[in-house]
């Protein structure tokens, strides 16, 4: 679905017609190919850059406009025009419908090359050298780095998954929009101002297939064959770079998603803590990739250096015993030993058969990306 720009009034429409679809996930209701402005403000407190922490760690200031990738958004659940009674019936009847065997039995992505992925590599393929140019100069990056801190849970509860389970990392399902099918990927809990942020892959929000936003979306963190330890988490909105819905650009292949709260009224970072966010850090960096196996329904990770990749982004060797990792999971750099906290830095869009898993590179465009939403 080409995503144009489009007057007020022209937005105002497209999101009433999205809020009225009902329940299950909405269609575009873009904000046009440039965003509609960051956010001011720091997110967190601020912190201090070190050994300890990503370079240039500070609450970061918010950020003008995205430049022109843009950004594009829909509701993930609507329902009576937008009233908060509709809506939370609308996100309880998307907790009912995945049931323990259809978490157990939702079929994830997987992690070979997307189609948006095979399409910018058959790109780069036509213009190996404007390709070649472009990595060389996406070696290092040339503006300043900065990051927003973690966040321990506020309202834990008593644990409730095994100590072997990560508790920020989770399993997302939706029902895809090309098929009809229930469909898996990885996500990852993010401290923002509104407490209720998801990271994952732009694929796991939007079907580039269908030209459409994926349909009764979830995010379950600590996720364990089938079970939901700290509650399902419905999507509430989903946004993603129209730079991945136009064009399958791999560089752009990063999504968001805020959340309703659980059944018991928590907050998602509430609930579980949420990791940090950096943007502009070093593409040779110690990274740890976490997410789900693709062969099976347990928590799955590896760990290693990054490097450039020849399309832009960074690139983790990962060969994982268990059948590698799916989409969408979260890239961890500076982990905090005793809290495993630590700092977003990239996520998981394909796994190639070499055994490199590769990741947009966070720049300048995800930080006014993430302060975009970050309040919302």
């Amino acid at each position: 679905m080409k995503t144009t720009s489009r007057g007020p009034l022209a937005v105002l429409i497209a999101v009433l017609l999205a809020v009225a679809a009902g329940a299950g996930g909405a269609r575009a209701a873009s904000d046009g190919p440039h965003g509609s402005g960051g956010r001011g403000g720091p997110v967190g407190s601020a912190g201090q850059g070190g050994s300890s922490g990503p370079a240039g760690v500070h609450g970061a200031s918010g950020a003008g406009g995205a430049s022109g990738a843009g950004t594009a958004s829909a509701a993930l659940t609507q329902a009576g025009g937008g009233r908060d009674a509709a809506r939370a019936e609308a996100a309880e009847a998307v907790r009912a419908y995945w049931t323990p065997e259809r978490m157990r039995h939702a079929a994830y992505q997987g992690g070979g090359p997307s189609r948006g992925a095979i399409e910018h590599a058959q790109r780069q393929i036509a213009a190996p050298a404007a390709a070649e140019s472009a990595a060389e100069s996406a070696a290092e990056p040339t503006d300043e780095p900065g990051s927003v801190p973690p966040a321990a849970a506020s309202s834990p509860g008593a644990p409730t998954a095994a100590d072997e389970i990560p508790t920020r990392v989770g399993r997302i399902l939706y029902v895809d929009p090309f098929d009809g099918k229930d469909k898996a990927c990885d996500g990852n809990a993010l401290n923002s101002g509104s407490r209720r942020l998801v990271v994952t892959s732009g694929s796991c929000v939007y079907s580039r297939a269908a030209h459409a936003w994926m349909n009764n979306w979830v995010f379950i963190p600590g996720y364990f064959r089938g079970n939901a330890p700290y509650g399902k988490f419905v999507g509430d909105w989903g946004y993603t770079f129209n730079a991945w819905i136009d064009e399958g650009n791999m560089n752009y292949d990063f999504g968001l998603a805020t959340t309703h709260p659980n059944e018991s009224g928590q907050r998602l970072v509430d609930r579980v803590g949420g990791d940090g966010f950096a943007w502009n850090q070093p593409k040779e960096e110690f990274v740890s990739a976490n997410g789900y196996s693709v062969n099976g329904q347990i928590p799955s990770g590896c760990g290693g250096y990054t490097r450039p990749a020849a399309f832009g982004g960074i690139e983790l060797p990962c060969a994982p015993s268990d059948g590698g990792l799916s989409r969408g999971g979260r890239w961890l750099m500076y982990v905090e030993p005793d809290t495993t906290l630590g700092y977003v830095n990239g996520v998981t869009s394909i796994h190639q058969p070499s055994g490199f898993l590769q990741s947009p590179y966070v720049n300048t465009e995800f930080r006014d990306f993430f302060y975009r939403v970050a309040d919302s």
